[in-house]
């Protein structure tokens, strides 16, 4: 980790013209996000939309409407009793909530079908998104930081960069990127000498070239450098690398034991002093349940 603080302090999101434009050729055909997410992400916003108009826009894609039942039935959700149809859970999370419900389904869903060369690949990068969002939620919740599900999209999509390496350059890849989820030396820098871009500014470019919304641009583009986030996102970039930190860990070494939480410094981004004390407490606590939910062949996040 020590390698996030030795990054300029600025927003990178100019990938090489040739990149781009491979990449917009490679992923022709595939959308971030399906026309009725993109309505309703809209609909949410007005406040005068009802909550039957709302449901009835969703439930016209049934793969979307059965994500965010799955993702708001989740023990993270903690549901007093099980949300049975779309408005029920609009009742329970209201609005807000429930756009980030529907970029977290739509986003999920639209990178396990990312064209990339290697299957594994895939699922090695699912399985580390996953692990990251569950854990800045469980963050979220244990320290009441605020957020309405924006965390847990903010996981899932922080490294789409690295899966964009996997479609433009797979001969490439492993050099680039061994996803060993080490962060020793300078890997960003080691990204660039053999892509000529990193995988924040590749996935920051893609992600606001999409229309999604500034904040996650922000977090794909500074979880590394949380300090160089604006102002308006710090928090949930600096949540987001904290995350992204134990989850790391978790692929490594499959388990939180051994896990030196000291040794996550985004958490001086994210906490004051007293509160770090507190985090240090309860991490391995966090990682642990994370684990256990992720690899769950019946929760929300399985990783299948």
């Amino acid at each position: 980790m020590e390698a996030l603080l030795s990054q300029p302090e600025t927003m990178r999101m100019n990938p090489p013209e040739d990149l781009r434009t491979r990449l917009l050729n490679q992923t022709s055909g595939w959308q971030m996000l399906p026309d009725i997410a993109v309505k309703a992400l809209a609909m949410a916003r007005d406040p005068n939309c009802s909550i039957k108009e709302f449901s009835s826009v969703i439930e016209r894609d049934p793969k979307l409407a059965t994500e965010i039942l799955r993702i708001t039935n989740s023990a993270f959700y903690a549901a007093r009793s099980p949300i049975m149809n779309l408005k029920q859970a609009v009742t329970r999370l209201g609005f807000a909530h429930c756009r980030n419900v529907i970029l977290a389904a739509s986003l999920g869903s639209a990178m396990r079908k990312l064209p990339l060369a290697e299957a594994w690949m895939q699922l090695v990068l699912w399985r580390h998104s996953v692990l990251t969002g569950i854990i800045s939620m469980s963050i979220n919740r244990e320290f009441s930081l605020g957020f309405l599900g924006e965390e847990f999209t903010a996981g899932l999509i922080h490294d789409v960069g690295r899966s964009l390496f996997g479609v433009i350059a797979p001969t490439n890849f492993a050099a680039a990127d061994p996803l060993d989820f080490e962060e020793s030396g300078d890997f960003l820098q080691r990204e660039r000498d053999i892509l000529h871009t990193d995988h924040c500014e590749l996935g920051a470019w893609f992600i606001s070239h999409n229309k999604l919304p500034d904040a996650l641009v922000a977090v794909v583009a500074c979880h590394h450098v949380p300090t160089a986030a604006p102002e308006e996102h710090l928090k949930l970039v600096a949540a987001t690398a904290v995350a992204d930190h134990m989850a790391n860990y978790l692929q490594r070494q499959g388990s939180a034991d051994g896990y030196d939480p000291e040794a996550n410094v985004a958490i001086e981004s994210l906490f004051s002093d007293r509160r770090r004390d507190d985090y240090y407490r309860v991490a391995h606590v966090i990682m642990t349940d994370a684990l256990r939910e992720a690899n769950s062949p019946n929760g929300a996040f399985a990783l299948h």
